[in-house]
Order: C-alpha cells, then structure tokens, then sequence
C-alpha cells in the first residue's frame, strides 16, 4: 500500500513532469557513450530523463532532479536518494542546451529539485536542497541536537572542503594538491584549530587540515558515523570528497599516506553500504571529469563505455 506521503510525492512528480513532457527517457548506457563522445562538459547537448531506483517510469518517482551532466553540485543529494533507495527522475540538462532551462530556474541557478510544493515551485541552491531531503528521508538527526551538530559539521564541511561552495578544486581543499602532497606537508600541516583563517599555507596543507578535522571527530566519538550510529547528509557529503580522494590518479592510499585511518575505515564503510554500493557502480552515475576541459575519464566503479 503506497503511502498518503508518497503518494502525494508522486502527485507532485508528474506536476513536474508534465512541465517536461516532451523529454526523452534516456538509456543510462546510451547517454554514458554520449558524454564521452562529445569529449567534455561544454559540448554536451543532450536533454532527456534517467530513471532511478527502481523507476519504471515517471509516475514511479518521488522527486525529479535537474542538472547538467555531471556530478559536482548533485552528487551529494543523488548518494542521499541512493542510500535511501527512493525512486526519482533525473533530468540531464547539457551544456549546451542550459539556455533553455536557465530562465525557468530560480535565480537561474541548477541543480534543481522540480516542484517540490505541487504548485509549480522549484527549489535550488544544493545546500537548501540537501538540508531539505535530509529532513524528508530522515538523514538530518535523530534529534534537536543531532540536528544542529550534523549542521555544524555541513557547515565545517562547505567552508572547508567545499571551498565555501565556489568549487571542489580551490584555495581551501583540493584533492589535486593533496596527490602531490610532500612528506613534510603530511608532517607539519598543523591542525585546523591553531590556524588562523587568514595564513600562507599550501592549499595542500590546508586541505590535510580540512580532512583532519573530521578524522579528530571520528577519534572521539567512537562512533562508525558522524553523528551517532547512522549516517547522515553530512557523512554522504564526506564520503563524496574521499572516494574522489581516493581515485586512482589521486590518492589511493590517501588513509595510510595522510595519517586519516579512520576516515579511510569510515569511506570503505559507506561504500559497503549495499545501496551506496550499487549506485557507485550504476550507469546511471554520471562519470566524472578532469578540470581544466571538464573532459570525461573514467574512474572507480565507472568505467568508459
């Protein structure tokens, strides 16, 4: 028996799917050999629609996502969905086809979740997104507390890793730093806490800094997860920055190399999670890219067609 809240979820769904009704539903196959035949982000020109999660169609899926085709601003929100195994619509919007869409979108910004209230309204800005899934699938804290402290940590996570949402390669984190790392930034990166927020760090250090932190919180808590026993929307926004860490063509042994045990127990934790695993090797997962082409290679779990 489908529930009143999912069923009005999948009302709101074709709402929004009624707004795109002469998209195409996309093979995952066939669109991964369409992004790596137009070679980067900025040639794409497809627009159609993924199902995910079991979704047999539309009226299947609880929410609708619209991004371009790649993982950046989207992949923390899709791992949520994963985890939680709801079906949704994946709109891809290519680079090339963004002039469409741009008007229609608040503040004409993407990734966007369509129609979220049934009256037309889209909700964007992948914080707000993410804060809000987290509360509908459960993902923000068992309570009051839990719920400030996985904030805090989102917060601690975005002004550090996240670059202050700018970008995943910046002058705060960077995993590209972190591969050419030396043994001396590993030895005297000093820790986040003593630092002060204006210095003349590497970003390579700054980025050690970054991770460390987390690692220190894993260290005290005891806990498998950031906050408790069961993972949150800041534990998948951690993961998301590891598993990219630890790329082949990055930091494999990024763990043992940077002194983070424990954050190399917690991403091989995640992935084991059997519906994390299985989203990490659908075809349904955007591949990802190298700056600064933004041009498609293969990685982990996904590999080219």
């Amino acid at each position: 028996m489908v529930s009143p809240a999912h069923e009005d979820a999948r009302r709101r769904t074709r709402v929004g799917s009624k707004r795109n009704v002469d998209l195409p539903v996309l093979s995952p196959d066939t669109l991964r050999r369409d992004l790596y035949e137009h070679r980067t982000l900025w040639n794409t020109s497809v627009r159609g629609v993924v199902l995910c999660n079991g979704a047999r169609g539309v009226d299947d899926c609880e929410y609708w996502l619209s991004y371009m085709p790649m993982r950046n601003r989207a992949e923390v929100i899709r791992l949520m969905l994963a985890y939680a195994n709801v079906p949704y619509a994946f709109e891809v919007v290519g680079y090339e086809r963004w002039n469409e869409v741009k008007p229609a979108m608040n503040f004409g910004k993407t990734p966007a979740l369509v129609d979220v209230d049934g009256g037309g309204t889209d909700l964007t800005h992948e914080t707000a997104m993410t804060r809000y899934l987290a509360d509908k699938l459960n993902l923000g804290g068992s309570d009051s507390f839990q719920k400030a402290r996985v904030d805090e940590l989102f917060s601690q996570y975005w002004h550090t890793i996240r670059n202050n949402g700018l970008t995943h390669a910046g002058e705060l984190y960077s995993a590209n730093a972190l591969k050419d790392a030396s043994a001396e930034d590993v030895e005297n990166c000093g820790r986040f806490q003593d630092t002060h927020r204006v210095n003349a760090l590497s970003v390579a250090k700054r980025s050690l800094q970054a991770l460390r932190v987390f690692e220190e919180i894993f260290e005290t808590n005891g806990t498998p997860y950031l906050v408790g026993d069961a993972p949150t929307y800041v534990d998948f926004a951690l993961f998301d920055a590891l598993f990219d860490l630890g790329e082949e063509d990055a930091a494999p042994d990024f763990a043992e190399r940077f002194r983070l045990p424990r954050c190399g127990e917690f991403a091989n934790r995640v992935a084991g999670i059997p519906t994390i695993d299985a989203y990490l090797r659908s075809p349904t997962r955007i591949p990802r890219y190298e700056r600064p082409e933004y041009a498609y290679v293969p990685g982990r779990l996904s590999p080219e067609p």
